[in-house]
């Protein structure tokens, strides 16, 4: 029985699936990172590829790519000939654009349509009795439709409505939420420092569509716009193919996730081509990757993570302290304000005693920490939801407190960015995407990596501790939960037994806070040790606000006995960096 690889490059992410021949039952899937010929480097294409091999492994007898970016023969045999490299027993590889792989995954072999691909980018094929037919597909040059485009419309749009009328429009306000910003100086700031990648302003198209579907006219109109101009490219190939009422084929993120998008751009098709019928795909993209082979059944199990944890997992989580219920909060909704507030004033006194049961443990990780940082080391945090805030947070207060370099202390947040600000919280389960993330910052053994997770058994935080200790990092584990499972690949580990919380699951309470203290500890100590504080004052800090040089003034007053106009006038000679000051008045004492 052979084993038959699919994979699907996108200019988002690399999707890739493995099944067995003839039955084609799913025995692995994966998702790497972009897959688009024309945004990787010819060393970046084989990396992508010996990942894939990696977890789908060497034995792959045929193997079916659609790729992004990969339009002609050229480009087709150099992706063909890195395959060939990185598996070399294959006896089968057949490599196309994207854009035939997704048209393999939505008709059977053979079978006459068009298809429509929404997603980060656009494009619309048709295929009739040999003939193929495109329109589209330009990248940022011709994307109509896609979520480029409507993210686009979205950020030109509320610039133009800030100029007409002075006000941020109702989607400015969503855009300004949504990434957590105060203005729109700052967020053009924010936009234009990562305009050029696609998929960040495609990012920005579910807000259009979400505020189109609520009524929003600035909105509606982009969608309304972009949907017609997708749809006028089907009448093109449809007119070209001369289909009468042919079958068009959905895909892509927009179609799959938004229904309302679908509705808009069915009634948009049905003014150009009256007569067409649409559906929407649902299959896995790598399908029609595979689907290249000539395969004609379809998968007969589809293994994807299961929504519900395994035997093992419903065991570690059943004895879970952060699980269990409290029994000094039963019957909440029949408290009053007065009584609520007792109790949670009451409860703190479980931190306070998780944090002394645990001295010994914090003083080992303190100590190594402030070991990593002193020989030129980093400390990172990892974590998922608001475990992984709170590590995002602590970093983030590293820079402006102590004038250090963001480098010195980073936050890995499982989802990334975009999680720090809403919830994610299927991704704490992704523990490929937790491993990559070690790699991906270039963790060395001169680091050391914290995992945070209130249970103790986060797949993304343990799969990144495996990770960081391959690579010869120390590690630490801070749970809240004395019950966890082992944990083999952390060196340190603190175990707080904060008990269960007021609302039973939500580690955001006790949990977040005894967290919170303990990342204190680690990252103020270590810049205690390594000279950033004098006596109980911070001399490192940076004066970019009139109140930090305000604090800066009356720190030198107070260590050195200056009155204010000494002061001012030693501040000044050096841009007001108190630590240079400080530094000067010292050497000039010793």
């Amino acid at each position: 029985m052979g084993r038959l690889l699919g994979i699907e490059g996108g200019g988002t992410y690399t999707r890739w699936m493995v099944v067995n021949d003839p039955e084609a039952e799913v025995i692995c899937e994966g998702k790497e990172g972009i897959g688009n010929f024309h945004l990787l480097s010819y060393d970046q294409l084989v990396a992508l590829f010996r990942s894939i091999r990696e977890k789908a492994g060497e034995n792959i007898e045929q193997i079916g790519v659609g790729f992004a970016g990969c339009h002609s023969e050229k480009e087709k045999t150099v992706l063909e000939e890195i395959i060939r490299d990185t598996w070399p027993g294959s006896k089968k590889i057949v490599v196309a654009e994207d854009s035939r792989s997704a048209y393999a995954r939505a008709f059977e072999p053979g079978q006459q349509g068009i298809l429509v691909i929404g997603g980060t980018g656009s494009n619309v094929i048709g295929y009739k009795e040999g003939v193929w037919e495109k329109a589209g597909g330009w990248g940022q040059l011709g994307d109509p439709g896609s979520g480029y485009r409507i993210g686009r419309g979205g950020l030109e749009r509320i610039f133009l409505d800030f100029d007409l009328t002075k006000k941020n429009s109702a989607l400015a306000q969503a855009f300004l939420s949504y990434c957590c910003l105060n203005d729109l100086s700052e967020f053009l700031r924010y936009v234009l420092a990562q305009f050029g990648r696609k998929d960040f302003i495609a990012s920005f198209a579910p807000i259009v569509l979400e505020m189109a579907e609520k009524g929003d006219e600035s909105s509606l109109e982009i969608v309304k716009k972009e949907a017609s101009s997708l749809a006028w490219r089907v009448q093109i190939v449809a007119e070209r193919l001369q289909f009468i009422q042919p079958q068009v084929a959905l895909v892509g993120g927009l179609f799959e996730n938004s229904s309302f998008y679908v509705r808009i751009f069915g009634e948009e098709l049905k003014r150009f081509l009256p007569f067409s019928r649409y559906f929407v795909c649902n299959s896995p993209g790598p399908w029609g990757a595979l689907r290249l082979l000539k395969l004609s059944s379809s998968p007969l199990s589809i293994k994807s993570e299961s929504l519900l944890p395994d035997e093992q997992q419903r065991k570690a989580l059943d004895q879970a302290l952060t699980e269990e219920r409290n029994p000094r909060s039963s019957s909440l909704e029949k408290k009053t304000v007065d009584e609520l507030v007792d109790l949670f004033i009451s409860e703190e006194t479980f931190v306070q005693s998780a944090l002394e049961k645990c001295r010994k443990e914090i003083t080992s990780a303190v100590l190594a920490v402030c070991s990593t940082l002193s020989q030129g080391g980093r400390l990172f945090y990892v974590g998922a939801g608001t475990s992984g805030r709170l590590g995002v947070l602590d970093a983030s207060e590293m820079p402006p407190t102590f004038n250090v370099s963001p480098e010195i202390v980073q936050a890995i947040m499982a989802g990334g960015s975009e999680a720090v600000l809403r919830s994610m919280e299927g991704i704490e389960d992704d523990r490929e995407e937790g491993y990559k993330s070690i790699l991906n910052r270039g963790i060395t053994q001169k680091d050391i990596v914290c995992g945070i997770s209130a249970s103790g058994r986060t797949p993304f935080v343990i799969a990144a501790l495996e990770a960081a200790q391959e690579r010869g990092a120390q590690t630490i584990l801070v749970s809240c939960n004395p019950r966890r499972p082992p944990c083999p690949y952390a060196d340190l580990t603190i175990d707080l037994p904060t008990g269960p919380e007021i609302v039973a699951g939500s580690t955001r309470l006790k949990a977040g806070t005894a967290t919170k203290i303990v990342l204190n500890m680690l990252s103020t100590i270590a810049m205690i040790r390594t000279g950033k504080v004098k006596d109980n004052l911070m001399i490192n800090l940076q004066p970019k606000s009139m109140k930090l040089r305000y604090r800066s003034l009356r720190i030198l007053m107070t260590l050195y006995g200056l009155d204010e106009k000494t002061a001012v006038k030693l501040l000044g000679k050096k841009g007001w960096l108190l630590s240079a000051v400080i530094a000067e008045m010292e050497s000039e004492k010793g």
